[in-house]
């Protein structure tokens, strides 16, 4: 008996697949017919488009927030030194140390950025600097990074290039630091201390050969499980950074000798100690990455510093108040320097006058 060629009239109508509502799927390979997963994905996609709007508005917010934790708990301090009827000129004069050495650190990733980049307008470049440079008041390193990728593009500089930009830019800064810190050495810590040469040596060697800093630099990619640079920076722009690298530890290391001698430290002993224990304190808090600006960090090692020009209590207010005029000095930088690059507004078209009849 052959089957039936028809259903029965009792059956339930079946309708063909795909034409239903039957979220059966279909079985046939390479076929979907279940439309939930486009939705889902377009569920998915807005949290992120919300959040993109909302880091122009969060990002802000966020450095503020840091550059308010930074100075809590500090005016106290401050305020002694200033109500000291001699302590103004060398507070003015720390302040504009500090806020020279904020430009020649911006000199520094410029340089880099030219060497790696397309052309970029100074206002333009500028204005991504001290973006980025402000985020480091918010924990964690990656703040910078992304203000620096989302207007960095919209300059039309690539992704891997602003990323090539930032880390050469961090390790001429920490390789620079920790070659100018050892020249406190002999005050802090004596004759012991020889192999603290060690890094000035291997800056120097960079220097000489400063291909060296892009294999170290993929080193250092590969340690995070990124990808390593794809571009490569010229000799010439890497010992340009090299140098203006040094000379903002150079003359940042000043306000804290400004600091340190208004309370009482040897002038010509408290030079080298200071300038060389600022740039090592600061590059070695720049990486503890999960405190804003090293904050802490940088203010432990200080205190190693300065104790060998000065007591324990006064060593201890000047590095408070070294943290209070470096943030004052960078936000005042930093601020004129956003204000002075606001994007221009463009003059409204011209109504065309009427002709007369």
């Amino acid at each position: 008996m052959t089957a039936p060629t028809t259903a029965p009239t009792t059956a339930p109508t079946v309708a063909p697949k795909g034409t239903g509502p039957d979220p059966t799927p279909d079985p046939t390979p390479g076929r979907t017919t279940d439309p939930q997963p486009a939705r889902t994905t377009g569920q998915e996609s807005a949290p992120r488009g919300r959040l993109r709007r909302a880091l122009p508005v969060l990002f802000p917010v966020a450095v503020v927030t840091g550059i308010g934790f930074a100075l809590y708990g500090r005016a106290g301090e401050l305020a002694a030194l200033v109500l000291r009827p001699d302590s103004v000129p060398y507070l003015l004069a720390a302040l504009v140390a500090n806020g020279l050495a904020v430009l020649l650190s911006m000199a520094t990733w410029r340089t880099l950025l030219a060497d790696l980049g397309p052309g970029v307008p100074g206002r333009t470049a500028t204005r991504i600097y001290f973006t980025s440079y402000l985020g480091k008041y918010v924990p964690g390193a990656v703040w910078g990074v992304l203000a620096q990728l989302r207007m960095g593009g919209a300059a039309g500089v690539s992704a891997p290039v602003v990323l090539a930009v930032f880390l050469l830019n961090l390790i001429v800064a920490v390789l620079t630091g920790l070659a100018v810190g050892p020249i406190a050495a002999p005050w802090t810590i004596g004759a012991e201390a020889w192999w603290l040469v060690l890094p000035g040596a291997v800056t120097v060697a960079f220097a000489v050969r400063p291909g060296l800093l892009h294999h170290l630099a993929a080193s250092a990619a590969r340690l995070a499980r990124r990808p390593a640079p794809a571009t490569r920076a010229s000799d010439r722009g890497m010992r340009r950074a090299l140098a203006s690298a040094t000379a903002s530890w150079g003359v940042g290391g000043l306000h804290l000798w400004a600091l340190a001698v208004m309370l009482g430290a040897p002038p010509l002993t408290a030079l080298p100690v200071c300038v060389g224990g600022f740039a090592l304190a600061t590059a070695a808090a720049s990486l503890v990455v999960v405190l804003p600006d090293g904050w802490g960090a940088r203010e432990a090692l200080l205190l190693l510093a300065l104790t060998a020009v000065l007591p324990w209590q006064e060593a201890t207010a000047v590095a408070v108040a070294s943290r209070v005029v470096c943030t004052l000095s960078e936000v005042l930088v930093g601020g004129a320097a956003l204000l002075l690059t606001l994007p221009r507004r463009s003059a409204p078209p011209a109504r065309p006058i009427p002709a007369k009849d």
